[in-house]
């Protein structure tokens, strides 16, 4: 991809791997897990999570250096298996993950709405939102980036000072802090909720995506350590901070809380709300402050890292020809972010006529686990179809630790939808019909695209 400039550092992509999770979905997903966990040991499952996605991460370091492309996951899988097989698992992945972000827009409308009850509709905040982000990532990737730096950031030292603030304010509400299986809990809980925490270190192997765009190839696996362990601090101590400060039925949603108010959707507005006690200004403030950053954080990297991968599948023949267009100016994917920032709103849409956006949560985790355990198949599938080929980073213990990497990642996946509750197998139903529209795109769409590319350029 000659025509995009090579700008990006380690600390960059690392910001951008930890962007998408700093969202208030995130926050949603945190307390699900701690949910799921006894006492105050849901940071136990949050930094098992962590583990996991390490392991996942060198399974993509070494693809990456292999094929450092912008069409990314869609070309580890071809190159190990197929095409077929190929374009609808990727494009299931991402556009999963776009959907998500639609969500997110909609839990970022409705604290507004909350906020500012005798101001605009939600409406207008999501669009407002996607406006402000298309923007950014229209005028050029060093603005974009650069923005992306100072969102993760910020977004880190906030949520690290509230946490800490409500901690030392609050102490520890549960006796048990550290056996996640006590109090009557199993091990398939904890695994569950193991499942359900990598929904919080979404992202991170997505700046895949931006390995054109790299000034080094080796920068892609140092920015996915770095984003990982980002999120690790930050949603291990706001699982702790979460529920010693707040019981975790008014989180949830299953009771309301003094003001008469449910915050299951808006957990971190209850949360602020208590930590600021009488000085509810401030503390408005503050909800509307971490608000804004979250959501905004979260789609300036979500946009940033998929609209590389939906320009790099139309540049291959597998998206409409529209979307490989780059401006001449900014070298930005232009019809790429403008189209996915108009399938973002549409799925806020869809969230306001449907509801149950929290079933995005195990979809997004779903397709994450999916892609872990299909990243580990390819690194195995490709030590033996092409042993010769140059690998500048390999996967530490192979091929045993591959192996277990995809047996663990399996289960995993099982686990995600094996929980009882309605929104993970409502979460599976999304994942499962993303996947067959991508089928079908695959089937149908891509024969008469390249067909048509063919006859013009005859």
């Amino acid at each position: 991809m000659s025509g995009m400039k090579r700008v990006l550092s380690a600390r960059s992509v690392a910001a951008a791997g930890a962007g998408f999770a700093f969202a208030t979905l995130s926050i949603v997903a945190d307390v699900q897990v701690a949910d799921l966990m006894p006492g105050n040991t849901g940071w136990i499952a949050v930094l098992a999570a962590a583990l996991v996605c390490i392991v996942a991460s060198a399974c993509f370091g070494e693809l990456s250096a292999m094929f450092p492309t912008s069409a990314g996951v869609r070309v580890y899988i071809q190159k190990a298996f197929n095409e077929k097989l190929a374009v609808p698992l990727s494009a299931a992945y991402i556009f999963t993950v776009v959907a998500a972000s639609g969500a997110e827009a909609y839990v970022f409308g409705s604290v507004f709405e909350i906020l500012i009850p005798s101001g605009p509709s939600l409406w207008f905040y999501i669009f407002l939102g996607f406006i402000i982000v298309g923007t950014i990532n229209y005028f050029g990737i060093e603005i974009t980036s650069g923005v992306q730096n100072l969102l993760s950031l910020t977004m880190f030292l906030f949520l690290v000072s509230i946490s800490l603030a409500a901690i030392i304010k609050f102490d520890i509400r549960f006796d048990n802090w550290y056996n996640p299986l006590g109090e009557g809990s199993s091990l398939e809980g904890f695994i569950a909720a193991i499942a359900l925490a990598i929904f919080l270190f979404a992202g991170f192997e997505w700046v895949t995506a931006l390995s054109e765009e790299t000034r080094e190839q080796s920068v892609i696996s140092r920015g996915m350590i770095g984003a990982i362990l980002i999120l690790c601090i930050v949603y291990a101590l706001l699982n702790f901070a979460l529920v010693s400060a707040v019981p975790k039925e008014v989180l949830t949603g299953k009771q309301v809380w003094t003001d008469g108010i449910n915050y299951g959707a808006r957990p971190h507005v209850v949360f602020v709300k208590v930590i600021f006690g009488s000085y509810e200004i401030i503390g408005l403030i503050g909800v509307g402050l971490l608000s804004f950053l979250a959501s905004m954080t979260s789609f300036n990297a979500g946009i940033l890292t998929t609209s590389r991968f939906l320009y790099a599948m139309s540049r291959d023949k597998t998206m409409p020809r529209y979307l490989s267009k780059l401006h001449s100016e900014y070298f930005t994917p232009y019809a790429a972010i403008i189209t996915l920032c108009a399938v973002a709103v549409t799925s806020s849409v869809l969230m306001g006529l449907l509801g149950g956006f929290d079933s995005f949560t195990y979809a997004v985790a779903g397709s994450e686990v999916m892609m872990y355990f299909l990243a580990a198949l390819c690194v195995i599938k490709l030590r033996r179809k092409a042993p010769t080929l140059e690998r500048p980073y390999q996967v530490p213990g192979n091929p045993f630790s591959t192996i277990l990497m995809v047996l663990f990642f399996g289960l995993l996946f099982v686990m995600v939808y094996a929980t009882p509750e309605k929104e993970a197998r409502l979460g599976l139903a999304i994942l499962i019909a993303i996947v067959l529209i991508m089928i079908g795109h695959t089937v149908l769409i891509i024969p008469r695209l390249r067909s048509k590319r063919k006859k013009k350029s005859l």
